[in-house]
């Protein structure tokens, strides 16, 4: 049994649109604050919570939209919930399994070969006078808008055969470490069979009680208790008073229990309230698995201990668990990580955890996230992460620069450089502007070069608006004209219909080896500018680091002596031995190659990047800034001012 999909409408920030959201057995939930990741958990612990309090719709649940709001009259309002879950266990013809006998009766097949499947919808409204009513019903038919039609009421025990564990932020096991009905350890020993310690226990408690009460302090406190009660009370019943230690039922014993902890550092035993934040968040995951996996072995008939009907054991227990990363250092994040995906592992169980934490990010596949995001509205959307097949050779790329640049997922605008210059330069550029990276939520990565086209397509899908910074590479192999249309071939597959572009005109463009200069072309000029629109810049004429000594060239330490015309292996060195040499470059251009062969093809890169901007004001900056990345910036400063916070 596993939940594949939910599907939310008016909670929250979710808005009247009907919002799908389909699971693994280990889904992540992950986006920028606010963007309702807790939502979500919300929305599984109000359908099947342990705790019966997060099972109550509250009014806070309803969506109001920012028009309606305005209007100040929202009248009656209403939301739903609901989820689907499939049973793939049937698959297997000799499993017996406790997830099948409870909802059998309420499966549906979408086709012959299909996997059984039971909807669950819960309903509630708002009305005038602030009082809810909840419905929660099996969707057994719908009508050709997906609405159910005469549903049917999904009976209390059927309901609590599924549960979901809701683990905060602040995960506190204090609620759960108690001999109460509503707590997990004391709802599991509330099941446990006590009958052959009873007498063992009543005896012993009558042997402590006697001990107790033979206390010379005890009796002197009982003798004046019942002088001043006599004066007082002058009935024949209840005319005795005195200090009694009779109450050694095993229910009042468990009353109070604790989990200790040995060996501790001042005591032989430690109580669990000592432990530090992190710990007792370790505490709370540790407990809620141990119950979880007592109920699993009760229902196979492998443990005899607990009573089946005081203990309800679910049939299916989902755990939705929200920013691990809370109080854990990264070793213990990644134990929990690997505790939960084993958990997941059975078919009885499946778990979902919101972050915001990269560290986690990097050990987690790009297909279990669920992107979520506000739209223009401020209402939740959800998002998959679309990969290249993985046949592929791209694959493997995407989904390593992924997962080493998790950052993007949380951004505002994501930046897409070539590499490792893009990362040191753009920033301290950006800040010269006033645009500071942490200040506006931009994320600069690395994720350029010859995939650039599967990241505007993971970007895409995610809806995360994007600028991409390229090199021309003019003199290089297959470059110049060549990256140019490549870029617009990407382009037009991506958005499959741009106006003033088509493929035969891609395919009439020059040949990067041909006889037209791209420098030099008109028609150069107005692709280049046709691209910045669509937010694809160039660093021209070769890369940001020759841009960069171009404009900045006392920054970094070019002297006059060294601006002379390069030999030939230096400029093979710069342009490669397969490109088309250094023509197509102006006689001042080419005086710079023995500089940018020095500090960029002999000496470190970000060393020199990171010297010579040290020299550099912003004043210094914004004055020689190259134009590209002025415009650049400019287009940047533009998308933020229309993308909320």
């Amino acid at each position: 049994m596993k939940l594949t999909r939910l599907r939310i409408s008016n909670f929250q920030s979710f808005g009247p649109v009907p919002t799908p959201i389909d699971f693994e057995a280990m889904t992540f939930l992950l986006g920028p604050n606010g963007a309702g990741k807790t939502v979500v958990l919300q929305a599984l612990a109000r359908l099947f919570g342990f705790d019966p309090s997060l099972r109550r719709v509250r009014r806070s649940d309803f969506h109001i939209s920012p028009a309606t709001l305005a209007a100040g009259n929202a009248g009656t309002l209403n939301l739903w919930i609901e989820a689907q879950f499939e049973f793939p266990e049937l698959l297997d013809a000799n499993g017996q399994h406790a997830t099948i006998p409870g909802h059998f009766s309420h499966m549906q097949l979408d086709s012959a070969d299909g996997v059984p499947r039971v909807r669950f919808r819960l309903t509630a409204i708002l009305d005038e006078d602030g009082d809810i009513e909840e419905k929660m019903h099996y969707v057994i038919h719908v009508d050709a808008n997906d609405e159910p039609v005469n549903p049917m009421v999904v009976p209390k025990h059927d309901r609590n055969s599924i549960q979901v564990h809701y683990l905060p932020a602040r995960r506190d096991p204090t609620d759960h470490i108690s001999y109460t009905a509503s707590s997990l350890l004391g709802r599991t020993l509330r099941a446990a069979n006590w009958h052959a310690e009873r007498a063992t226990v009543a005896g012993l408690t009558q042997g402590i009680s006697a001990a107790l009460a033979s206390n010379a302090g005890v009796q002197g406190i009982g003798e004046q208790m019942a002088g001043h009660w006599l004066k007082l009370h002058k009935g024949s019943y209840y005319a005795s008073p005195s200090v009694s230690f009779e109450h050694n039922e095993i229910d009042n014993l468990l009353r109070h229990l604790t989990i200790g902890f040995t060996p501790g550092h001042e005591a032989s035993m430690v109580d669990f309230s000592r432990l530090s934040d992190g710990q007792q968040s370790l505490l709370y995951v540790s407990l809620v698995l141990s119950i979880q996996g007592i109920g699993r072995r009760v229902l196979a008939g492998q443990l005899d201990a607990f009573d089946i009907d005081r203990l309800r054991p679910a049939v299916f227990t989902l755990m939705a668990m929200e920013e691990p990363e809370n109080s854990l250092s990264p070793h213990y994040l990644g134990r929990v990580i690997k505790a939960l995906t084993d958990f997941a592992g059975h078919h009885d169980a499946q778990a979902v955890v919101a972050t915001h934490a990269p560290s986690l990010l990097r050990r987690v596949p790009p297909e279990s996230i669920r992107y979520l995001r506000l739209d223009a509205a401020r209402c939740t959307t959800v998002k998959t992460i679309v990969m290249p097949a993985k046949t592929d050779e791209a694959h493997k790329f995407v989904r390593e620069a992924v997962q080493a640049f998790p950052e993007l997922y949380f951004s505002r605008l994501v930046i897409l450089g070539e590499g490792d210059s893009e990362e040191i330069v753009l920033p301290r550029l950006f800040r010269a502007m006033g645009l500071a990276d942490d200040d506006t939520s931009i994320v600069i990565a690395p994720l350029g070069g010859r995939h650039v086209n599967h990241f505007w397509r993971l970007l895409s899908g995610l809806q995360i608006p994007y600028v991409t910074l390229l090199d021309l590479d003019v003199g290089r192999h297959q470059a110049g004209w060549g990256r140019i249309r490549y870029a617009a071939k990407q382009i037009l597959a991506l958005w499959q219909s741009t106006p003033n572009l088509t493929l035969e005109a891609i395919e009439a463009l020059p040949a990067w080896n041909g006889p037209d200069q791209i420098l030099s072309s008109s028609q150069g000029a107005k692709l280049l500018s046709w691209l910045e629109k669509q937010g694809v810049f160039f660093s021209s004429p070769l890369d940001l680091d020759f841009s960069m000594i171009q404009a900045f060239p006392g920054a970094y330490g070019v002297s006059q002596a060294e601006l002379v015309a390069a030999d030939d292996p230096t400029v093979k060195s710069v342009l490669g031995k397969s490109g088309l040499g250094p023509d197509q470059y102006s006689t001042d251009q080419q005086s710079y190659f023995s500089a940018y062969h020095a500090r960029f093809k002999l000496g470190s890169k970000p060393a020199a990047h990171l010297e010579a901007l040290a020299k550099l004001d912003d004043a210094a900056l914004t004055a020689g800034m190259p134009p590209p990345i002025a415009r650049l910036i400019a287009l940047v400063e533009k998308k933020l001012a229309d993308l909320p916070e």
